[in-house]
């Protein structure tokens, strides 16, 4: 079962609800929202229909949006570890590495939940609304990050915005090549980018 960032969870050390939520998960990252099915969601879970009503009355909308929820708030604690002393533009390379350490035990085929839930908000608006409000606090972590290093306001916002599109994007982009490159050209990029506007850098 494909969990978050390299997360692979044994069915019967889990909860049924926990269960559900890491298969959802794995199922987001590899179908989307309309591939995440009550039927795929049997056969990847090995619950039964019934454990699946009992745990999210709401159905397949309720799962995918606690899922989502769940797995927002794995890569926010991931993005807040990368705070860990390093300047801004190392923080970023190490959430990279995070990254093509996750795509590589997947074999590139499972991509980022925040962005599948997004692009699923037709079928599970819910889950597009929590994935906004992940992105939302991805990017005030950011901007913070880059101010508290002496980055003017504006440009730290303007920066923490490109850092998130670049480093979605080059998931997507790694997955369409079967191959990483795009990862490790916009952690190049963005470390040189982010070290101009700090001072002293």
């Amino acid at each position: 079962m494909v969990g978050v960032l390299g997360i692979t969870e044994a069915v019967d050390a889990m909860s049924a609800r926990d269960t559900l939520i890491a298969s959802v998960t794995g199922l987001l990252r590899r179908r989307g929202v309309a591939g995440t099915g009550v039927n795929a969601l049997l056969e990847d879970s090995g619950v039964s229909r019934r454990t699946i009503y009992l745990n999210f009355p709401g159905g397949k909308e309720e799962l995918v949006a606690e899922a989502t929820r769940v797995a927002g708030q794995t890569l926010t604690t991931l993005i807040r570890a990368t705070d860990d002393g390093r300047d801004p533009a190392e923080a970023v390379q190490g959430f990279i590495d995070q990254w093509k350490l996750q795509l590589a035990e997947t074999e590139l085929q499972a991509g980022c939940p925040i962005v599948a839930a997004v692009l699923g908000r037709c079928e599970a608006p819910r889950a597009a609304a929590v994935a906004a409000e992940t992105i939302q606090d991805w990017h005030a972590i950011l901007a913070e990050r880059l101010i508290r290093a002496g980055a003017d306001a504006d440009a730290a916002r303007s920066l923490a915005t490109m850092s998130i599109a670049a480093v979605e994007g080059a998931i997507i982009m790694a997955i369409a090549a079967q191959k990483t490159d795009a990862l490790d050209d916009v952690g190049r990029h963005l470390a040189e980018l982010t070290r101009l506007y700090l001072p002293g850098a």
